[in-house]
């Protein structure tokens, strides 16, 4: 008598064919059958206890160009020059012109002779 090997199930491997090779398929006409959808289950999940939250901390306000030069200009008593606000906000001579130019629009800042800038009583 002969001994019979025992073989395991064949695992059968599906080829894959590439999008290129692939034939393209004939759309099939829409049949009147009605489709089936699944129905989605909805699960009662664990209500969680919340904790206790610490109130957040409110983070420092941004510094912008023309907050820093409008606080240098409000400092100042009797008005101060360009050359002084450069100094002390460490602007670019760009930056600076176009800072004051955008507050002497905005009504914020006045001119009090050539080149000082002091802070409007209405802004």
């Amino acid at each position: 008598m002969k001994k019979e090997k025992k073989v395991g199930p064949v695992k059968k491997t599906v080829a894959t064919k590439s999008k290129k090779a692939a034939a393209p398929k004939k759309k099939a006409a829409p049949s009147k059958a009605v489709k089936k959808t699944a129905v989605k289950k909805t699960t009662a999940k664990p209500v969680k206890a919340e904790k206790a939250k610490a109130p957040k901390k409110q983070a420092a306000p941004q510094v912008t160009i023309l907050g820093s030069v409008l606080t240098t200009i409000k400092r100042s008593k009797n008005g101060i020059s360009i050359a002084k606000i450069k100094e002390k906000t460490a602007l670019e001579q760009r930056q600076l012109s176009n800072a004051l130019y955008k507050l002497l629009k905005n009504g914020k800042v006045a001119v009090k002779e050539r080149g000082v800038y002091v802070a409007s009583i209405t802004g």
